[in-house]
């Protein structure tokens, strides 16, 4: 087994222990991508089969709203990328969007998903997937809708200073709600 997909399946399946046939049964349905800056992983109103782990690399997710960029989260090494939407065979609501060359494991979605219903080891693999990505995306729309803007660059330069440096200063601004000219100004406090 890759070394890679060894760290990917060791991360999720620490509760869950697997056999070796499951591994090799998961292995199955990943492949590793090397990626280039600003190459779109899943687009905004669009059906994708795939699901990604950050290996190496920095990768953002953002709408549209009357034709401006919303910044809504960034995601680093070890972070699940991916649409729940698509998991449900639903068009993305968000395009995500790779900041850097990217190293990814992906996963493809339509052909685990079947998985799941004849190997309980894939689903509680799955499920342990989907649950750290929903709580990847409570704790962004608890920092975005229960904070101000300060509180919000604070945070931010507290648990995750390297976006400071692998992350456009726009980007963030949008992130945080605020022009970049603002972010200028908190910086320089």
């Amino acid at each position: 087994m890759d070394i890679l997909f060894k760290t990917f399946i060791d991360y999720f399946s620490t509760n869950y222990p697997l056999t070796d046939h499951t591994k090799a049964e998961i292995c199955s349905h990943l492949s590793i991508l090397n990626l280039d800056k600003k190459h779109i992983l899943v687009k905004e109103n669009q059906r994708h089969d795939f699901a990604y782990f950050v290996i190496k690399g920095a990768v953002r997710s953002y709408y549209l709203k009357d034709g401006i960029e919303v910044n809504t989260w960034f995601a680093l090494e070890n972070d699940m990328v991916g649409s729940l939407q698509n998991f449900q065979d639903n068009p993305s609501r968000e395009t995500m969007e790779l900041l850097e060359i990217s190293t990814l494991i992906s996963i493809n979605l339509k052909q685990i998903k079947p998985l799941m219903f004849s190997n309980i080891q894939i689903a509680h693999f799955i499920n342990a997937i989907i649950i750290e990505y929903a709580l990847f995306l409570e704790d962004k729309i608890f920092f975005s809708q229960m904070m101000n803007s300060i509180d919000k660059y604070q945070i931010l330069l507290e648990r995750e200073p390297q976006l400071f440096q692998r992350v456009p200063l726009t980007y963030i601004a949008s992130f945080l709600g605020i022009s970049r000219e603002t972010l200028s100004r908190l910086r320089a406090k």
